[in-house]
């Protein structure tokens, strides 16, 4: 009974030891008063920031040093304002300025005929013009084609095919406003070299009468090349350069290739092309003796992934070289003054791709050149504007006639740039 007084007096003074304890532990920080506002003297040689530690021999910049409101840069000659980053005015190999050409978005914009200017279809009133080598924008024609979805262009004349979007389609010389509409049948409509003809595929709703053919611009004259069937699908209209081929056909070689037959005019037996992927497009090179050419495959992610193969007489199909770069062959074109290839090449491609294009998105291009006698490549440029906007998706993009300049179209606002070479 005598010890009952001193347990109690124990108990108290561990409940008043937990109840310090709580305090300092939970809740003196909650009452502390709040010092982040305080003005703290430092030395000069002092980091007031909270830098990281010195990396590598670094020195970590005071951050509330730098002014970053008021930086221009000149460089070049060129003024960029607030961005600290070096931009060029011709390509070397960094961030080059994009020349804005159009203000309006367009479609096929491609060489004007007999000159260094640049063609093309204006979405936003119908019409065409061309762009001379002074950078004046001149009407080709009163005529409004409204919503044109599709522009396949004479490389010689001035006369195009149009397609709208429910299939129709015209042909019209600019020269002579000559109009004629043909059939909602042809697809995939291409100019020969010469524009002397064009290919097409009849897709008709019957199967026999599904043909690869060629006709006169206007749509007369009409000859078959070979019966499509059930195989339209793997058939596409692309004349080479030299005129003899009009179409490749692509069919299954493997689990995952393709092999690829070259389809004349006159029944002719060329050799074929063989794939290590499949979603087989290719372009030719100005004389037609190589082809550029894209797949994918499970070794790419099944993204797209381009290859150089010889294209001509009895080398169709040898001396391939896998180029180590994943994009598509529509967003390069060749020189025709050197062995050299430009392509536009995503920063990185979400797998699969290939097979789902719009996977690909609106991705910052950089455009690398090639020398296609060895396969080397570089890194030439990457589009920017002063703005320090250069995040472009490249459609499609074609060299001046002089190949002082490279055009490029970008896929979120259809509008054409330049960059000088």
């Amino acid at each position: 009974m005598n010890k009952k007084p001193l347990y109690i007096i124990i108990f108290i003074i561990l409940i008043i030891g937990f109840g310090v304890m709580i305090y300092f532990v939970f809740l003196s920080d909650i009452f502390a008063p709040d010092d982040t506002n305080q003005n703290i003297n430092t030395t000069s040689n002092e980091n007031t920031n909270g830098s990281l530690p010195l990396l590598n021999g670094a020195t970590n910049v005071n951050r509330v040093s730098i002014n970053t409101t008021n930086v221009n840069r000149l460089v070049n000659g060129v003024t960029r304002s607030n961005i600290n980053t070096t931009i060029s005015n011709t390509a070397q190999g960094g961030e080059t300025i994009a020349n804005k050409v159009t203000d309006t978005p367009i479609l096929a914009a491609e060489q004007q005929v007999g000159g260094d200017g640049v063609r093309f279809y204006d979405i936003s009133d119908g019409k065409f013009y061309y762009i001379d080598e002074n950078g004046n924008k001149i009407l080709l024609s009163d005529q409004v084609f409204p919503q044109a979805e599709e522009i396949a262009w004479s490389p010689v004349n001035n006369e195009a095919i149009i397609t709208f979007p429910d299939q129709s389609k015209v042909y019209y010389d600019f020269n002579t406003q000559e109009q004629v509409t043909l059939p909602r049948e042809w697809d995939e409509i291409d100019f020969s070299p010469t524009g002397s003809q064009i290919g097409f595929k009849n897709v008709s709703s019957k199967e026999n009468e599904r043909w690869l053919a060629v006709s006169n611009p206007d749509g007369s004259g009409v000859a078959l090349v070979e019966p499509m069937g059930d195989k339209v699908d793997s058939v596409a209209v692309n004349w080479s350069p030299t005129g003899q081929v009009v179409a490749t056909y692509r069919e299954g070689y493997s689990a995952d290739g393709q092999e690829i037959y070259l389809i004349g005019l006159n029944d002719e037996n060329f050799k074929s092309i063989v794939t290590d992927g499949r979603g087989f497009e290719g372009v030719w090179s100005a004389d037609g003796k190589q082809m550029i050419y894209s797949v994918y495959s499970e070794d790419t992610r099944y993204n797209p992934s381009l290859y150089l193969v010889d294209s001509s007489g009895d080398q169709i199909g040898s001396n391939g070289m896998k180029l180590g770069l994943q994009t598509w062959s529509s967003k390069c074109t060749f020189s025709s003054n050197s062995p050299t290839l430009y392509c536009a090449v995503p920063g990185l491609l979400e797998t699969g791709t290939g097979i789902y294009p719009s996977l690909a998105g609106y991705t910052n291009d950089k455009i690398y050149k090639i020398n296609t006698n060895t396969g080397t490549k570089e890194i030439l440029a990457t589009p920017s504007l002063l703005s320090g906007d250069i995040n472009y998706a490249i459609n499609s993009m074609f060299l001046s006639q002089d190949e002082n300049s490279l055009y490029f179209t970008d896929a979120s606002t259809n509008t054409l740039y330049n960059i000088s070479l």
